[in-house]
Formats: structure tokens, C-alpha cells, sequence
């Protein structure tokens, strides 16, 4: 075999590894994607849906409003405030950080818990993100809010108790 050919062939062979390297990512993106744009997806099925006891909803309570938080975060303070602003309901809302730091630098009526263990066990890679759980303590929805997220839409749609327009007595 001369050099050319040799060449060659590990040329063809270093193409054919790039080829199906790219096909691989590809592929793992697209169900990261697909994971991450519908959280009730059955392939989220094997997760843990139950939260630890500290968010869980008090009694006479519909549920828990979860807001993940991070101190260096430039959307958290929004999610804070639109929490904030939500309307007294039968909903508790929490907000977890992963140290007391963060959790110092927002200021308001949501009840704050600084705690490592509760945000690895939430904690998607991204923030902020919002659980809905149900008053049994099982995450019923997870959605991570970016800067063009409509927060109060977005609560609603998660707790109707917490919308902050039209009648409760409306069919």
C-alpha cells in the first residue's frame, strides 16, 4: 500500500467518525428539546415528581408556586417581583436558592428557603425555573421562564387561584 492510500483511507475513516459524531449531537439535541418543550412529556416519566417536605403546600392549601432562584440571574428579580405582586390565594409560593447569599439580595413577601439540598434536588441546569405541585406534594409542571415569559399568564395558567384578572365566579 503506498502512502497516498493510506493517507486516503484514514482521511475517509477520520470523515466517516466526524459524520456520525455530528449525527450523534444532532440526534441528543433533538431530545433534549423535545424533553424541555413539553414538560409533561412521557419521557419525563422516570423523574422524581415528588418534592422534599419543605415545599410541600400547608394544609387547606391548593398547592406550591416553586420559583427557582439565583442571586447572578438577570430574570430572577422579575420572577420575584411578579411573585410578589400575585394576589393572597390558597397557593403557597417559595422561593429556593442554593445558598443564603442569593437569597439576601431579594427583598419581599415570598417566603425564601436557602437550602443546597432542596435546589439539587430541583435544580435543571437553569434559572429561573417554576414547579407547580399539587397538594400532595407531586411537581404536576415544570416551565422555565425567559425574558419574554408573560409571569402573571404564567402563573395563572399554573395555579388558576393566583390570576390576577376576571371573576373566580365566572363559568
Amino acid at each position: 500500500m503506498s502512502l497516498a492510500t493510506a493517507l486516503a483511507l484514514l482521511a475517509l475513516l477520520l470523515s466517516v467518525f466526524a459524520i456520525l459524531a455530528v449525527g450523534a449531537v444532532y440526534a441528543r439535541l433533538r431530545i433534549m428539546e423535545q424533553t424541555v418543550l413539553k414538560p409533561g412529556n412521557a419521557r419525563l416519566d422516570d423523574e422524581v415528581r415528588e418534592v422534599p417536605q419543605a415545599l410541600r403546600p400547608a394544609k387547606g392549601q391548593d398547592g406550591t408556586l416553586v420559583l427557582m432562584l439565583d442571586a447572578n440571574c438577570s430574570i430572577c428579580q422579575g420572577v420575584w417581583s411578579a411573585a410578589a405582586a400575585a394576589p393572597p390565594a390558597a397557593t403557597r409560593v417559595v422561593a429556593v436558592f442554593s445558598h443564603a447569599d442569593s437569597a439576601q439580595k431579594f427583598d419581599g413577601p415570598v417566603e425564601k428557603l436557602a437550602d443546597p439540598e432542596l435546589w439539587t434536588a430541583l435544580y435543571e441546569g437553569y434559572t429561573p425555573c417554576v414547579y407547580a405541585v399539587d397538594a400532595e406534594g407531586q411537581v404536576t409542571d415544570r416551565r422555565f421562564v425567559y425574558a419574554d415569559t408573560d409571569l402573571p399568564t404564567l402563573f395563572a395558567e399554573l395555579f388558576p387561584s393566583l390570576s390576577t384578572s376576571g371573576s373566580s365566579h365566572a363559568p
